[in-house]
């Protein structure tokens, strides 16, 4: 199968790719779930918000861990723009005074709940202000919702929107609120995304109850991510820093969150004209959701304390024969509560990785790469401790790291594997080598067959020959952003998850209780993750000659602009493939030219990969004298980032990859052209078309250099 001609390159004995095989098993063997709830138990004790003296103290928690495993440690600090609740007030002022509640109450059934240290459910960045308004119902806050209420008569100039959780981030509802003229937002959990109509709720199962809250960032990230006042470098304290008044990062309207039984009191008094039919206004509650305005009249009073304070990053190394080249694994410490869940269960998985792989150095085995891990703060907040390390070491880790692996969670669920397609192909290998957590063979076949399950019924009849997996494109919602999208590294992003949320997700049920009793009694998924991390990064930090696979990505370049071609825009704004038949007012669109470059693309990657299975084959592949081509390998990614403006303006560098901010965290393939197209700007598109060829150029270009390095070989 040409997809996964990998296969001779990880062979033993044909390539020295891998270690040898029973370093590997001792490895997979040692990984502990013993020690995995150790560490789980020690970093999820407390609350530990970023910014605060517990968010220092997991910090410290863990470099202490890490040092005793055997690795060097260090630790990155910045000074960042923060976001915290003094005060949230939400009350119903007409037709019947009622304050609503803004914490989740505690419950016997988890003690945690009761932690002196919670405070109450809160959107950071919020803007501090008091506002009385009627009530308009937006159903999920996007742009065609707000269209439907035009369409309906309503208008929600003034009054105060309340807006329903999924479908999008927290940031594009309360961004789309603020450009519609609404005075304020109010965010709620609605039973039919992630309560009783999934399933069975807390504590009896997995979905939220009718009392939990979820919080989070409202930061604008859109425009950068990391810190909301310096974009393109770290945040250090001599860092010239934007004021937070014009920061076009920072929401201008207050908004606060409610849990679904709060937000009932509100929604259940609406008059007005009822959800319009068909729209997916409805949601799960026991009567008729009606658009407004009022007659229910509420007062948001939100008072925030934003201010630039210090986080910590902790960095664990194990140092490899070529100190300057880097495999790097990441996740984060720091949570909005006790991060039960998110992240202690990635945190976990990645230091038993860390404690595993520093064992075998200690016994004698030593890598061919530096292994890096990273331990990032304030990712809640939006991705800031690991973008301020990317922006402050953009010049190190462009060129010596060969590739960031992110995780952020493990649960009963489905293996959900992304990043660049460049290394498709080396996942599969490494996933057919680790035992499912459930037994009945190894991860890759699960995810294979999971994966099949999920392809339309059109595909299905076909037959599943010939069918492989294909890695989620990356868009946003973890630490793999600043690496893909800010540096152009090589990137993978792997967890289990359980059909994209779970019940208590932002919440302060976010415990090592609840993980114990409905996501991972025992830990077994995290291992299996640990497993799946520790052995890709031995084999990366290992192999003689990188596996990277090019010819897949070409493809998949190809089938973007082929696909973009026919781009319409769908009813949440997304680009997605029309019928065929133009769509009114969609803007001329050339592609044959990047449609060129990317068929010379594929190609060129075929010689190319021919030239590396020949040396494979030939046993001539030798350490240190193939620096130069897994170099040429590596920097393949960068030559698709396009740097032609600033960080302020185009922090978004990567020409094929980036966010689809109307999807949650959904990649967007061909991420300038697909905006360019849905706001029908002819210029953009143009700049857009001749970035995307420029990008393919420059990639086809260094196809051409590896191949010839390659061929001297």
């Amino acid at each position: 199968m040409p997809a996964l001609a990998l296969v001779a390159l990880v062979s033993p004995a044909q390539s020295r790719l891998t270690p040898a095989r029973e370093i590997e098993q001792r490895f997979l063997d040692g990984v502990s779930t013993e020690s995995i709830s150790t560490i789980h138990r020690q970093v999820t004790e407390h609350p530990h918000i970023a910014g605060s003296a517990r968010s220092m103290a997991v910090a410290e928690r863990v470099r202490r861990a890490l040092d005793a495993a055997g690795l060097q440690t260090e630790v990155r600090d910045y000074l960042v723009h923060l976001s915290t609740p003094r005060s949230v007030k939400v009350d119903i002022v007409a037709p019947v005074a009622l304050s609503l509640a803004v914490r989740e109450p505690a419950s016997p059934s988890d003690p945690d709940s009761a932690h002196p240290d919670l405070g109450p459910a809160f959107v950071a960045y919020s803007a501090s202000g008091t506002v009385t308004a009627p009530v308009v119902y937006v159903n999920y806050g996007l742009p065609p919702d707000y269209a439907r209420l035009a369409a309906a008569g309503v208008d929600v100039r003034g009054k105060i929107a309340i807006a329903r959780y999924a479908r999008s981030h927290r940031a594009v509802k309360l961004h789309t609120a603020e450009q519609a003229g609404a005075a304020g937002i109010i965010i709620y959990s609605d039973p039919a995304d992630d309560g009783f109509a999934r399933g069975l709720t807390w504590p009896d199962g997995p979905w939220r109850a009718d009392f939990q809250s979820q919080s989070g960032n409202g930061k604008y990230s859109w425009f950068w991510h990391g810190d909301p006042l310096t974009p393109g470098v770290g945040a250090t304290p001599g860092a010239t820093a934007l004021d937070p008044a014009t920061a076009p990062t920072l929401p201008k309207i207050p908004a606060v969150v409610l849990s679904w039984k709060e937000a009932s009191k509100i929604l259940s008094q609406l008059a007005g004209p009822a959800a319009p039919s068909g729209s997916g206004f409805q949601g799960a509650l026991p009567f008729t959701y009606r658009l407004g305005p009022g007659p229910v009249t509420v007062r948001l009073d939100v008072q925030m304390d934003a201010s630039r304070r210090p986080i910590r990053n902790v960095i664990g190394k194990i140092a490899g024969r070529d100190p300057g080249r880097w495999i790097v694994l990441g996740t984060h410490h720091d949570a909005w509560s006790f991060g039960g869940m998110d992240p202690g269960t990635g945190l976990a998985a990645v230091f038993e990785t860390a404690r595993g792989l520093a064992a075998l150095a200690r016994s004698g085995w030593t890598p061919e790469r530096s292994i890096v891990f990273a331990f990032w703060d304030a990712e809640e907040f939006g991705l800031i401790g690991s973008t301020e390390y990317a922006e402050a070491m953009q010049a190190e880790l462009r060129e010596k790291a060969i590739v960031y692996i992110n995780t952020d969670l493990s649960m009963r669920g489905r293996f959900d594997g992304g990043g660049t397609p460049s290394l498709r192909d080396f996942l599969v290998q490494v996933t057919r080598d680790v035992p499912h957590f459930d037994g009945g063979g190894s991860v890759y076949d699960r995810w294979r067959s999971e994966e099949w399950q999920r392809q339309p019924a059109e595909r299905r009849r076909r037959g599943a020959d010939g069918f492989e997996v294909e890695l989620a494109a990356l868009g946003s919602g973890a630490d793999f952003v600043a690496f893909q999208d800010f540096l152009g590294l090589p990137t993978l992003q792997m967890e289990f998850d359980f059909e994209g949320s779970y019940g208590p997700y932002h919440s302060n049920y976010d415990t090592r209780r609840y993980v114990e009793r409905h996501t991972d009694p025992g830990f077994r998924v995290g291992q299996t993750l640990s497993r799946v991390l520790g052995l890709a990064v031995l084999r990366l930090a290992s192999a003689d000659l990188l596996p990277f696979r090019y010819s897949h990505y070409a493809r998949k370049m190809a089938e973007f602009i082929d696909g973009a071609a026919a781009w319409a825009v769908d009813d949440i704004g997304r680009p997605a493939l029309s019928a065929g038949a133009p769509v009114e007012g969609r803007v001329a669109i050339d592609l044959a030219a990047a449609r060129g470059l990317a068929t010379r693309a594929v190609a060129s990657a075929a010689a190319l990969e021919a030239q590396i299975d020949r040396l494979a084959g030939g046993g001539t592949i030798g350490g240190a004298a193939e620096r130069p081509l897994n170099d040429a390998l590596v920097r393949l990614e960068q030559q698709l980032l396009d740097e032609s403006e600033p960080a302020a303006t185009r922090w978004y560098r990567h020409v094929i990859y980036g966010w689809n901010i109307y999807s949650l965290y959904e990649g967007q393939p061909l991420p300038g052209l697909a905006e360019a197209i849905r706001v029908g700007d002819a210029a953009a598109v143009a700049r857009e078309t001749s970035r995307l060829e420029g990008a393919l150029s420059r990639f086809n270009a260094g196809l051409e250099q590896a191949t010839r390095l390659a061929s001297a070989r």
